[in-house]
Formats: C-alpha cells, sequence, structure tokens
C-alpha cells in the first residue's frame, strides 16, 4: 500500500511581494495540484503550512482555511493604501520608490531651527549631543506597524487553526530563531504577536518587545523579535523537522512559493547611506539567505537520492537519516527581463500588488502543467 499523500505549503518572506503568493494560492485553490500522471487533487488543502515574515502573515490565514480573509487583507491594502499595514511620518514616497527620508530623520534627531541647534552646540556642546543621542535611540524603526497589530489582534484566533503552522522570528538579543506553533500560546494575543514580530522587517518596522509562548513544553519569554527572514527566509527547516517528528513515513510533497527570483534586480541609481542601509536589509539581504536556504535544501535531496542509488543511508546531525522531498517552486522571473520586475520590497502600488498577483497565478500554472517534472511526482 502507498503511502499517503501529503502537501507541505512553503512560504518565504518579502514584504509586499507576498501579494506574489495570493496570486499563486488562488491558482492552486481554484485547478488544484496536478501531478504527472495527469490526476488533480482539486480543492486542494495543506497538512502543513511554514512561513516566515510575510509568509507567516499570509501562512497564519491559510492554516485557519481563510483565504478569503486573507484576499480582503490584500485587496485593502490595494484600494486603500499602505496604511492599512503601517504609518510613517520617516518615509518619502516617490512613484514607486518608498525610502526613508534623511530630512526627516535628521528633524527627529534635532527638532530645533538650524540657528537654535547652532547655538545649543556652540554654548553646549556635551548637553547637546547628549539630546541628540537621546533622539536618536527613540527611533527603533521608520514606520509604526500599529495597523497591522490591529488587524492580527481580531483576526488571529487560537481556536480558528485546522492547519499545523508554524511561524519564525528572531531574537536581537541572542541571535536565536523560533518557530512555535499556535498550540504553543496560552493566548490569542501572544499567537498575533508572534505572527507580527516574524513580519517585522528590519530597520522598516519596530521589533516586538516579548512573546511568551511554551517551549519544550515549558513557558518561556523571548524578547526583542524581528523578522525571522534574517536567519530564515524560506522556512525549509521547519517543515523538514516537523515532518521527520511527526508523519516521517509519508509521501511528502512540498509547495515553495519565494516572492523573490534567484537574481536582485539591478539599480543603477545613486542612493545615500541610509538608502543603501535600507536596501542592504531588505532587497539585497532578503534574496541572499532566500538563496542559500534554497540551494542547501536542493544540495540535500540531491545528495540523499546519490547515496540511495549506492544503497546508502546519510545521517544528519541529529543522527536521523536525511530525507528526500518531492517539490514544485514557484517564484517570479529574473527582475532584469524586461517585463519582469516586481519592484522593491516596500512598493504597495496597487498596480504593483495587482502585477505581482498576476504573475503568481502565471508562474503556478506554468510550474503545475509542467510534463514529467523529475522533481515531482
Amino acid at each position: 500500500m502507498a503511502n499517503e499523500k501529503k502537501y507541505a505549503l512553503i512560504l518565504s518572506g518579502g514584504g509586499f511581494k507576498g501579494a506574489f503568493q495570493i496570486g499563486a494560492l488562488s491558482y492552486l485553490l481554484e485547478n488544484g495540484i496536478r501531478h504527472n500522471d495527469g490526476t488533480v487533487v482539486e480543492n486542494p488543502t495543506f497538512d502543513f503550512i511554514a512561513g516566515v515574515s510575510v509568509g507567516a502573515l499570509n501562512g497564519s490565514f491559510m492554516a485557519m482555511e481563510d483565504f478569503d480573509g486573507l484576499k480582503k487583507l490584500w485587496n485593502d491594502v490595494k484600494n486603500n493604501g499602505a496604511g492599512e499595514i503601517y504609518t510613517s511620518d520617516l518615509v518619502d514616497i516617490q512613484g514607486d520608490k518608498i525610502k526613508p527620508s534623511f530630512d526627516k530623520i535628521l528633524k527627529k534627531i534635532i527638532p530645533d531651527s538650524l540657528f537654535s541647534a547652532a547655538l545649543k552646540f556652540i554654548f553646549s556642546k556635551q548637553k547637546f549631543l547628549k539630546s541628540v543621542g537621546e533622539n536618536f535611540n527613540k527611533i527603533k524603526s521608520i514606520a509604526d506597524s500599529q495597523p497591522l497589530r490591529e488587524k492580527l489582534l481580531r483576526e488571529i484566533k487560537r481556536s480558528k487553526f485546522k492547519v499545523p503552522f508554524q511561524m519564525g522570528f528572531a531574537s536581537l538579543v541572542n541571535a536565536e530563531y523560533y518557530s512555535p506553533q499556535p498550540k504553543d500560546f496560552d493566548s490569542d494575543e501572544e499567537l498575533a504577536k508572534a505572527i507580527l514580530a516574524s513580519a517585522a522587517l528590519p530597520m522598516v518596522f519596530p521589533y516586538v518587545d516579548s512573546v511568551t509562548f511554551r517551549k519544550d513544553g515549558v513557558p518561556f519569554t523571548a524578547r526583542n523579535l524581528t523578522d525571522g527572514g534574517v536567519r530564515n527566509i524560506s522556512p525549509l527547516q521547519d517543515a523538514i523537522v516537523y515532518i521527520k517528528d511527526n508523519h516521517p513515513t509519508d509521501d511528502w510533497h512540498f509547495i515553495i512559493i519565494n516572492c523573490s527570483a534567484d537574481e536582485e534586480k539591478i539599480d543603477n541609481s545613486n542612493p545615500n547611506v541610509v538608502g543603501y542601509a535600507f536596501r542592504a536589509s531588505n532587497d539585497i539581504l532578503t534574496n541572499e539567505v532566500l538563496e542559500n536556504d534554497y540551494q542547501i535544501f536542493l544540495m540535500i535531496n540531491s545528495l540523499v537520492t546519490q547515496a540511495a542509488m549506492n544503497n546508502v543511508t546519510l545521517l544528519g546531525s541529529d543522527d536521523r537519516p536525511l530525507m528526500k522531498f518531492k517539490y514544485k517552486v514557484i517564484r517570479p522571473n529574473n527582475p532584469n527581463e524586461i517585463g519582469e520586475d516586481t519592484g522593491d520590497t516596500l512598493d504597495s502600488r496597487k498596480g504593483t500588488l495587482e502585477f505581482r498577483e498576476f504573475k503568481g497565478r502565471e508562474i503556478a500554472e506554468r510550474e503545475m502543467n509542467k510534463i514529467n517534472d523529475s522533481n515531482w511526482s
């Protein structure tokens, strides 16, 4: 008797690029999951979902089997703007560019007029510098994610989760990565805060002060929490550990929906230092971590296949056999090709979000209709 087919959904980070996942998921839910023999699993459900950053946000609604609620959230952003997710008085919006404003940040640090600031510097340099330092330390981020926090507190309920789900977030205190499940929380509020922490883009949104959950069955409080994507942009390892611990003999198929292409868009602009730091922490870093995670997954899959051909079993660091998984990867095309750029991480214009959804549907259809995909079955 063949082992039961099960499906794991892996959702990467990527800020407002997460609209790509909405398009891909729409196609899968409407058209089903196609296998190499031509059979189609209609009205598919997932047996495990893992997400980080925007993938945690999207994944939480998917795990509650509330895709309509997820689509409403994204439609609200399309129709009403980024204010549905965050507010900010420290950014400039110029067409498709949403960047931190050096002038506005400077005014936060030195709120006085230039003349008053100069006088304070001349007559009390030490006091002036202390004031600047105190004002600078008050800036935790360039945006406030309170609107998203309020949405999550309203919508996220432990009782609504129907599918095992893990969200990932990282601590700025000890650099640890945590990926609890809804059952590990004793309140809806702490679970909502954990999802907010996973979506806290570095420099953009403030870190979450603390989240309490059960770690190894014992109450544990993690502090100063930010986007899990800084450590694990595509939570493949979370899925692998879950499967090893719970359903190692089933026939698992991974559907991996990444928001970013395998190459970062070439940017010929000349941003200031703030702009460089912002882009490095969100676009370049995200893409680099994603590629490393993905390539390690592919390498292990290949090694396990080669070892099995020689009747060899490879063991992981936990002394358990490494596993091979069937998979489909749905991700944007190279953004440097004409017409394929899905925009910057914080580009939340209606047209951009609609284009990302369109590309998600298009590429999901292409991948699902590949004939004799060697990585699938």
